[in-house]
């Protein structure tokens, strides 16, 4: 039986000493995959080489910048079907290097991108899949180190999971509660009707709760299995919706998920639906405070 093509490699998030990512555009070029996408410096691993070795390697050879294994911090392993080549399969370490100066680095390939982490969803559209996948895994590790993690589900992403994701935040970080909060969407995609980034109404609301919301421009993401790992708490907001779509996708975790019964647009009214999400945000949070969020 023929063995899928196997692709080996080492690749690392870069970051400034701004706390800036510094990324890799790709050239457009027909020859080259995913030509034109913005991914992370990197390439594949040499025989009888390391996935730490092949990373200093290539970060030397792709930005002239001189880096020691010790500057590398190992984020993940992914030995997974590639999302990227059809049939193949890939098997590629990735790492995070901190405080490279980024006016010192002379890019041999492709174009140097410079994004702060909280504006990654301006770019994500241009994301390799695997550079898409990697980065969401680094950004729900960056935002909830040193805090435990609620995951909010709803059904795309779009209204309710990101409403009661900003809430949270808010009053967790004015009230310096340890923990945080970050959503997805239960579905594996979200409707056709939802336009931009984030639901008006939810966007409203926050407003008019005196929130300026950070995710404003992050556009909708479907659930992972990497999502339930880094979370402590997962929350389904409407059990009827969710349940049945979380067993179905991720029956080995669908356990830990605790169900709130707040509607949808298409049953109550925003005036009405997410003065009860706050409700529960709120008292999920007096729980926080005190005790076991099962009682």
């Amino acid at each position: 039986m023929t063995q899928p093509p196997l692709r080996d490699f080492s690749a690392a998030i870069l970051i400034d000493d701004l706390g800036r990512l510094l990324l890799q555009q790709r050239d457009d070029k027909p020859d080259i995959a995913q030509p034109g996408r913005i991914s992370f410096f990197g390439g594949r691993r040499e025989e009888q080489e390391t996935p730490l070795q092949c990373i200093v390697r290539e970060v030397a050879e792709e930005t002239s910048a001189t880096l020691s294994p010790e500057d590398f911090q190992h984020l993940v392993t992914l030995d997974i079907p590639d999302p990227e080549n059809v049939g193949g399969h890939v098997k590629a370490a990735y790492f995070i290097a901190h405080g490279i100066n980024a006016s010192t680095l002379n890019v041999t390939e492709g174009m140097l991108v410079i994004v702060e982490a909280e504006r990654v969803g301006a770019i994500r559209d241009n994301l390799t899949p695997l550079a898409a996948i990697v980065l969401n895994r680094f950004l729900a590790s960056r935002m909830s180190e040193g805090h435990k993690s609620v995951l909010f589900l709803c059904t795309g992403n779009y209204y309710r999971s990101r409403f009661a994701e900003e809430l949270f935040n808010h009053v967790a970080e004015r009230e310096g509660l340890p923990w945080r909060a970050f959503s997805r969407g239960a579905a594996e995609r979200g409707s056709l009707e939802n336009t931009g980034s984030m639901s008006y109404f939810a966007l409203e609301a926050l407003q008019a709760l005196g929130i300026r919301p950070r995710g404003s421009d992050k556009l909708p993401q479907p659930c992972s299995l990497a999502d339930f790992d880094q979370a402590d708490i997962v929350i389904g907001v409407k059990e009827a919706e969710h349940r049945s779509m979380i067993e179905r996708r991720f029956p080995a975790v669908a356990g830990r998920v605790l169900y709130w019964q707040v509607d949808d647009i298409d049953v109550a009214q925003p005036s009405d639906a997410l003065p009860h999400l706050a409700e529960m945000v709120t008292n999920l949070i007096a729980i926080l405070r005190t005790g076991d969020p099962r009682s």
